[in-house]
């Protein structure tokens, strides 16, 4: 793991100490009691202990991009560097619980539900999109803070500010979303002068990402985005089921002439795909 990784960690995980010692309060009308809540608690001897306790909620399975198996160590890595640096105070005790989701939004949902009967203060995760979106609706009713470098789709990138946003008490820390690579094949096709797309997809594709569906939610923040430029005119269909021998014919039918065209610039082919395809 290089510095600027571990550096992007350490900074995580200052904030998500300050976030979870500085909020009070829940989106919830009436809060949820809790004694084990605080921070720093006294035994019976008057010794006073301090701990935070964040919930990793990832799938355990090597599949994936991002997974138990490979995050812990990191975090693990990051603690130590922490109170190496001073930065963690040797009087708090940071505790990581980590759950399996299975990259799936039911387990993930009840991961968190768990992880919170365990007084955990936030969560670490999840990352696949539909666990994302599952866990980060409930966590603002929680007042546990949620950190994630997933939540990809068009509407984790929207305003996160105030209870009534969806994801409020949602942070994602990644450094792409489909919106940012929409905006990237939108500015190719501005520089081409190009007013048609049409979109060609596995909605089952790269499920090691994001998980179930990862490329159908990127094709959705795609129009999501392209719709909002309004001069764009888009198709699409997917390709799921196809065997490698039938893309060829369904070029033909589902692109054919609409969505292609001639032009000396480009060569000395007679017939170019004029158009960007996905």
């Amino acid at each position: 793991m290089g510095p600027r990784c571990l550096t992007k960690v350490i900074a995580t995980l200052l904030i998500t100490i300050m976030c979870a010692t500085i909020a009070r309060s829940s989106c919830r009308e009436t809060k949820l009691a809790r004694d084990c809540e605080a921070l720093c608690s006294k035994n019976q001897r008057g010794f006073i202990s301090c701990e935070l306790r964040a919930a990793v909620l990832l799938p355990n399975n090597t599949l994936f991009d991002i997974s138990l198996y490979k995050v812990m160590p990191v975090l693990d890595l990051a603690v130590s560097r922490l109170k190496a640096l001073k930065i963690l105070p040797n009087w708090l005790e940071l505790k990581l619980l980590p759950k399996d989701d299975h990259c799936d939004a039911t387990y993930a949902q009840i991961a968190a539900i768990d992880s919170y009967a365990e007084c955990v203060h936030l969560f670490f995760g999840p990352a696949c999109d539909y666990c994302v979106a599952n866990v980060g609706r409930v966590a603002k009713f929680l007042n546990a803070p949620l950190i994630t470098t997933g939540g990809f789709t068009f509407d984790f990138t929207e305003s996160k500010i105030v209870c009534s946003d969806e994801y409020f008490m949602t942070t994602r820390i990644g450094t792409l979303s489909f919106r940012d690579i929409s905006n990237v094949f939108v500015s190719v096709m501005d520089r081409y002068n190009w007013k048609k797309v049409h979109l060609v997809y596995d909605p089952s594709g790269q499920r090691k990402i994001a998980g179930k569906h990862t490329c159908q939610l990127m094709m959705k923040s795609m129009v999501q985005f392209i719709k909002l430029r309004g001069d764009i005119t888009f198709g699409n269909f997917d390709i799921e089921g196809m065997n490698t021998e039938e893309y060829r014919e369904s070029l033909k039918t589902n692109v054919g002439n609409n969505y292609a065209g001639t032009g000396p610039k480009w060569g000395t082919s007679k017939f170019l795909w004029k158009n960007l395809f996905l």
